[in-house]
């Protein structure tokens, strides 16, 4: 049986949210002991209203722990508590971080890979759908996961073109991830290719409907998962606007993409950067703020060998690069090449699929 089953069975009571679990665990040594306990224990628990109580008794009843636990091993659901070693650093940093998360998919090292969470508006334009795989093609090229959540717009655009950049992608949900409550249903098929090559993230047991509060609840949680929160397209007011303020409440990064000064879509974008978000053209100018990562990375493109069966000129060119984007003038000094071979032979690396132009004439080594 799953080790956490009584975990998952407090949470699945209606009327037993974060916080009120929270408060639950506070008062016993371990869930099997709250679930196990005699009502009467349950009274002597600050803030926990009759109302619950009440649901306590009904669940402790009826609710089966056996079919429980068989549901979830047949959606392969894992359970990561607050208390388990896998349970992700950095959301645990943040005041109001869930106490368990349900994870649904192939995703391991929570705590060993960089995240960056993308976000957007629904109704984004040609130019947003444009920039949203710029930027997550960039960020998996980098070795960066990419977090967002699911929904129309932006929010697929990332996941989808992280996919396609043969990357990792994190979807977090404000509902249950069962295939039958996973929201919006027509991104059932792109869920189902998220958890190939990453997982669906939610703190609502299987089961839970999607409604008008889950989604503000599930906004902090795609702010606390990642140390930098990319905003592409948004409007002034909107559910993007209220996970940017999350993100700033929790002092982590805030990126902003500059658009039309015509276009609605862009007002936020420009009022973050206004209010002192950084503009970002390029993964390069996210890049910039994680120095040690940078260095981590070039530590560990140093150590590589260049592949056999490449010429001098080509093995210098790999040499030069990284996994951190550079221009073409800086691969220029560096070279001792003349501008048109080194561009012939960036084209050869390029087709050979060992290094990729990820625009502004910048480059960036991929094996």
């Amino acid at each position: 049986m799953n080790p956490y089953i009584h975990l998952h069975a407090l949470r699945s009571v209606p009327g037993v949210g974060a916080r009120t679990l929270l408060n639950i665990l506070e008062h016993f040594d371990t869930p099997e002991e709250a679930w196990g306990s005699p009502m009467q224990a349950f009274r002597n628990i600050p803030d926990l209203g009759s109302k619950t109580q009440a649901a306590i008794a009904e669940a402790k009843r009826t609710f089966s722990l056996e079919k429980a636990d068989a549901e979830l091993e047949k959606n392969n659901i894992r359970i990561l508590p607050f208390f388990d070693p896998d349970y992700p650093s950095l959301l645990k940093e943040i005041p109001d971080f869930p106490p368990i998360l349900y994870v649904r998919g192939n995703f391991t090292g929570w705590n060993e890979k960089p995240l960056l969470t993308i976000i957007g508006s629904r109704r984004h334009t040609n130019y947003g759908r444009q920039v949203a795989e710029k930027f997550a093609t960039e960020a998996v090229q980098a070795g960066f996961v990419v977090v967002s959540g699911l929904a129309f717009g932006i929010d697929s655009d990332a996941h989808q073109s992280a996919l396609n950049a043969h990357g990792e992608t994190i979807a977090v949900l404000g509902s249950g991830i069962d295939d039958s409550h996973i929201s919006p249903q027509s991104h059932l098929a792109l869920a189902r290719l998220v958890m190939q090559n990453g997982a669906l993230v939610s703190e609502y047991p299987p089961g839970s409907e999607a409604n008008k509060g889950t989604f503000p609840a599930r906004n902090r949680i795609l702010a606390g998962l990642s140390s930098g929160t990319l905003v592409i397209e948004a409007a002034e007011k909107s559910g993007t606007a209220i996970t940017v303020r999350l993100a700033l409440d929790y002092n982590r990064e805030v990126f902003a993409v500059p658009g039309s000064i015509f276009s609605p879509l862009s007002t936020g974008c420009h009022q973050l950067i206004r209010q002192g978000s950084k503009p970002v053209v390029s993964m390069a100018d996210i890049l910039e703020e994680y120095p040690s990562f940078i260095s981590s990375q070039s530590a560990e493109s140093a150590e590589k060998i260049a592949p056999k069966d490449l010429s001098p000129d080509e093995t210098m060119l790999w040499n030069i690069l990284s996994h951190e984007a550079l221009h073409i003038d800086m691969i220029l000094k560096r070279s001792t090449l003349e501008t048109t071979q080194t561009m012939a032979e960036l084209t050869l690396l390029e087709l050979k699929g060992l290094i990729k132009n990820v625009g502004g004439q910048q480059y960036i080594r991929i094996t």
